[in-house]
This record gives structure tokens, sequence and C-alpha cells, in this order.
């Protein structure tokens, strides 16, 4: 490293091993901009080497126990902390290795005793990791050092921090991220002397100016947003906490400098086998969220607003990253699309068949002209919120959208070969136990469809409304997770100001895994058994064929001509039947009756997915020519010629 640096800035384990950090990537453009010398250090690419990227991957993965019991905290607790044996075995034995509360076939795995000896090894090996990176530090000299801290980066960049001061009296240490807003900022500043400053909120408008100010050995005291020590001893320490000022204008902010961390990639063992991956932002907010916030997300705390990026600009910034970097996939970090990119970036980027695999966020309530266009644009990869199928539970939440909706963007993303992330959240106060046993019947008839990663009881997230109105919602008792007695050898008080996720009790006692026990174990089949149900639909002289390889199918093929016909294209979008006669109706009851379709009042969705876009696995084939065999030879040889060659795996099954 070379020496004399003014800012270094250290993404320390388990920020994202194969990806930089947007961040500070981001933030070094702007340093420099100001005349500052700046690099980026990547010890998360060394403890990956260390720990392997197995290992690695499965305690920052968010759909692992690992993760879910803040395994890699932990682990670097113990860089910080002098915890005993007897501390460590009831962490292993009442946080990590508990068995799931639910009743039923819970789809989380606890880990294995090669994994546990695995994360036993690596918490054994924390300590000297971090000496050997304050090693690293010491040899820039730096004036000062910049931590990320977000999920599980905050005790293994504290333990760094510590360290740095020991060694580095004179070194500026500030942590940021989305581990030190508000409270948790004023709380990490308050417990941690040798933390400098914490920068609560967006850092663009205020952190080059503290460093210039730091490095001129001038007062940051009137920087908004910025918490010091001094802060913390007075009107902060007991009022609301500070935030930065958003910024308003994204088209102002730097393309965001990632040749750092390609730089050490390249030099890692991790470049024979692995392409990173990059991440982008085109907005920051939720517009969502502005009109009515989801009970249970507390993403974006005081940065509600929302703000894109012009689609130039964001057109501009792809293209930059997709030459600049090619073969990498680039995952957009927006909490949700902007609609208006459906007019302007989208087609833009369809247009320009750039090749690259993109992820958003979106909401479910999608039209299905707007799926194909994200697909044409390379949008591959999409997480658009769906939590449940039952409007009730839906409108607790907020979500703006109904059960019907979900089902038909789950049924255009297969057609389209789109892959949608999403899962069953349960556990709302109040909530009907007949909409879960309602939700198991409905997923058997939807199983052909893109599955859900499981079914998780919420959790109270701070700044969410379920967290900030819990009495209001029905919640009461509202305590740290248990795993945070673990990781902070601290008072109670300070182990709540420090935390993120929090347990509940109910105003109103429920036995939620009673009632969801049918979901649970139906969408363990879907994942399983069920992997390669298809319910397809082909289109021929004026015939409509379906298909049907579910398990609980009434008939493996049914044929629809004249009206039903009609009536069932219609309906691949959601349709009011309301105006339709009364035989029309009772046509499209006889269809629900044979599972071919979903109705919800005088709302009809025919659930068979069109062949076209949409091809079967090879796998799906298997299962579906066998119920060629049964047509004539004329219409076998017509359905045959409609299932070409298979060029891609479908998204679900």
């Amino acid at each position: 490293m070379t020496p004399a640096t003014d800012v270094l800035l250290v993404s320390m384990p388990f920020g994202p091993l194969l990806s930089p950090s947007l961040g500070l990537s981001l933030l070094q453009p702007q340093l420099q901009a100001r005349g500052l010398s700046c690099r980026c250090e990547y010890f998360t690419l060394d403890f990956g080497e260390r720990i392997g990227e197995a290992l690695y991957s499965k305690i920052t993965s968010q759909n692992r126990t690992m993760a879910r019991a803040f395994v890699g905290e932990w682990i670097f607790s113990h860089a910080l902390f002098d915890w005993d044996a007897a501390h460590d075995e009831r962490y292993v034995n009442e946080v990590l290795l508990k068995p799931p509360a639910w009743l039923g076939r819970n789809p989380t795995r606890l880990p294995s005793r090669s994994d546990l000896r695995a994360i036993l090894k690596a918490r054994d090996e924390a300590a000297a990791f971090v000496d050997w990176c304050a090693d690293r530090v010491v040899e820039a000299q730096p004036t000062i050092v910049g931590f990320t801290t977000v999920f599980q980066q905050h005790l293994a960049s504290l333990a760094l921090a510590k360290r740095l001061k020991e060694r580095l009296p004179g070194v500026f240490i500030v942590m940021g991220g989305a581990n030190c807003e508000a409270t948790m900022g004023v709380e990490t500043v308050r417990q941690f002397s040798y933390v400098d400053a914490v920068v609560s909120g967006e850092a663009d408008h205020v952190f080059a100016e503290m460093a210039t100010r730091v490095i001129r050995g001038e007062s940051i005291a009137d920087i908004p947003g910025v918490i010091t020590q001094a802060s913390v001893a007075g009107p902060i320490g007991s009022g609301p906490a500070p935030t930065a000022p958003a910024v308003l204008n994204l088209d102002a902010l730097p393309y965001p400098d990632f040749s750092d961390f390609f730089a050490q990639f390249a030099r890692s063992g991790f470049a024979r086998d692995w392409q990173p991956s990059v991440f982008v932002e085109t907005s920051r907010g939720c517009w969502w969220g502005e009109r009515m916030h989801c009970t249970f997300c507390g993403l974006n705390g005081a940065t509600m607003a929302f703000r894109s990026k012009s689609a130039p600009r964001a057109l501009a910034e792809l293209t930059h990253l997709a030459t600049s970097h090619p073969g990498c996939d680039i995952q957009v970090v927006d909490n949700i699309l902007d609609l208006k990119y459906f007019k302007t970036l989208l087609p833009e980027l369809a247009a320009r068949k750039l090749n690259v695999s993109l992820f958003y966020e979106t909401k479910s309530n999608l039209k299905k002209d707007q799926v194909r266009l994200l697909r044409d644009a390379g949008v591959m990869t999409i997480q658009p919120g769906i939590e449940s199928f039952s409007d009730r539970v839906l409108k607790q939440m907020k979500k703006g959208v109904t059960g019907l909706q979900n089902i038909q963007l789950l049924k255009w993303c297969k057609e389209m070969g789109i892959h949608p992330i999403w899962n069953f959240l349960i556990g709302f106060p109040r909530e009907s136990p007949d909409d879960y046993f309602a939700m198991a019947d409905l997923s058997v008839l939807v199983c052909h469809l893109p599955r859900p990663s499981g079914v998780s009881v919420i959790r109270l997230d701070r700044f969410s409304p379920n967290f900030n109105d819990a009495g209001q919602l029905g919640f009461t008792k509202l305590r740290p997770l248990p795993f945070y007695e673990f990781l902070y050898d601290l008072p109670e008080t300070a182990r709540h100001n420090l935390a993120y996720y929090f347990a509940y009790d109910y105003k109103v006692p429920q036995a939620v895994a009673r009632y969801a026990d049918p979901l649970v174990r139906t969408v363990h089949a879907w994942k399983t058994t069920w992997r390669h149900a298809e319910l397809v639909s082909v289109d021929i002289d004026d015939r409509l064929f379906v298909f049907d390889t579910r398990p609980r199918a009434k008939a493996p093929v049914s044929v629809f001509s004249g009206d039903d016909r009609e009536l069932y294209l219609n309906c691949d979008a959601i349709t009011d039947a309301s105006p339709f006669t009364a035989a029309s109706t009772a046509r499209l009851q006889a269809m629900a009756g044979s599972r071919l379709m979903l109705n919800e009042g005088a709302k009809y969705l025919s659930l068979a997915v069109p062949v076209g876009d949409y091809q079967p696995s090879r796998d799906a084939m298997r299962q579906l020519r066998p119920l060629f065999a049964t047509l004539d030879a004329r219409d076998r040889s017509l359905v045959n010629a409609r299932f070409t060659s298979v060029n891609r795996q479908p998204t679900g099954g």
C-alpha cells in the first residue's frame, strides 16, 4: 500500500464478497475531486479467501439460518469482546442450532456439522485477521479511515477501528451506512470512543466536506448529519438524531469508481473461478412508500422521498458499466422501479441490446407488456414484493395490490422467462387463519408457477410502521432479536439502540405456527415434489389445447373451442365478468371448477401459460409428451410443432 493516504475507505467482512461497495465507490471520486488522495480497501476478499467462498456466501445469504442468526457479526464480536466458552455455547445452542419454531416442514435448514466447525474456526481466526488488517492500514498512514457498515459489517469495522486508534492515535475514524442511521449511529459513537464520527443518512453532500475540514484541522460541528463524540454528550445525545441532507439531483452524482475492487479481485484467488457483479442505482427512496408505507418495511429511514435519475443519465451509466465490466451482472439497488422508465429508459435498453442481465425491485401490479419490456431490456430478475395471495393480508400490509394480481404476475414472469424473487410473509396481528387455509389450497393450483423462496414470519425492523406504531398495530414487548445478546457486551438499553431487528409479542395472542402449517407444507411440496408441474396452452386452428401435469389436475388434456376458447384467452389478464351474460359466466365458473382458472368474486384469471415466448424445459417435456399421445395424429403433429427446441430453461416449475 502506498503511504500517506488522505482517506482510506474500508469494506470489512461480511460485506458483499464478489461485488464492490456502491457507497464507497461513489464517495471516492467525490473525494478525489477535492484533491484528496483516496483508495478503497476490500478486506472482504481477504477474509473470503481465508474461510472459502461457500461459507462466506452462506453467512451473507439473506435466505439462510446463518444470516438470520447474524453469524458474521458473532464471529467478529470475538475480535472486540472477551466472550467465555459458556457464552459461545449458549449462542450455538440457543440461536444458531435452535430448531425452527413452526409446525410442519419449514424450509429453513440448520447448519451442518461441517458448517459449524468452519464457523468456529472462523471465529478463532477473527482477532488475528483484524490485526492483519490493521497492519495493512498502518502501512498507508491515512489521515482518515472511513468504514461502510451495512448488515453484518458493524462489529468487524468496530474491531478494526479500535486497533487503528491504538496504533495510530491521530487517525480520524468515521463510519456510515445503514447500520449508522439515526439512533444506531448515535449509540455507536456513544459506546465506542474510538469512533470519531458517524454520518447518518446519505453521505454524498457531507463526507467530502467533512474530510476536507478534518485534514485542514477545522471544526466539523456544524455539518448536518455528522454525529461526533462531542455532539453525543450534548443535545443529540437525548434528542432526535440528525440526518444528512438527501441528494435531490441524482444526475449530479459521479459514476461509481470500482477500479480498486477489480484490481484487488484480479489479485485474489477468486479471479480464476468467479465473475463479479456490480451495483448501480437509478433512484433513491420509494414512490409507493411516499403514498402508503408498507407496514413491515424498514428501508429508507428518513429518506423515503423518491428521486430518480433522468433516463439519458441512467442509460449512459448502465452503458458505461456494461462496457467497462463486460460479463458482470448489474444489480440495480433501487427500492422500486421508476414507472417513467417504461416509456424512457427500458425501451432504449431494449433497442440497444447491451447484453446485460439486470435485477430490479418492482411492484407486482405490472401489465403484461411491461413484463415483456423488462425482458427485452435485459431485466431478467425482479423482486416484485409478492408477500401473500390474500387480499385481506395484503391490505393489512398496505401493499396496494390483490392476491390475483400477484398470481397474474407470476404467470407472466414464467411466460417471459423472468425470475421473480418472492416469499410468503406471515404473522400480522389479527390476521384470519381462514386466509391461510385458503392460500394453502390456492398454492396447489398455482404450483406450475415460479415458486417462493419460503414462508417467513415477520420481524420488526427499525423505521418500519410496525416498529414505529407497534402498539397501535397490535404488537407489544418489543426487544432486540435474541442474537444481539451474543454480539454486544453492553447494557440492554445500548443493544436496543444498536439493533435493527426486533422480536415482539402480540397484544392478542395468535397461533401463527398452527394456522400457517398447511401453507408451510404446501410450499415445501411446491419447491420439491411439484417442481416439474406444468399447465400450458397451445392455440391451434380455433382450438385451445390445455395440458396439465400438476399433481391434482382434474383432466390432463382439455380442448376449448368457440366461445369457451375466446373466454379463456380473454382471461389471460384479470377480467371482470360483471358485464358478461349468464351463459358466459357459467362457462367461466366451469373452467374455475376444472382448476384451469381462478376467480375472486366476478374477476377471473386463466392459469395456463401460453406456449410461444414460453417453452417448457426438457424435464417438463418428458411429462408433457405422453399427454400429446392422447390426441389424434393430426393434432399431435400440430401440437408438437409448437413446442420448439428449448433454448432456455423456464423460471418456474
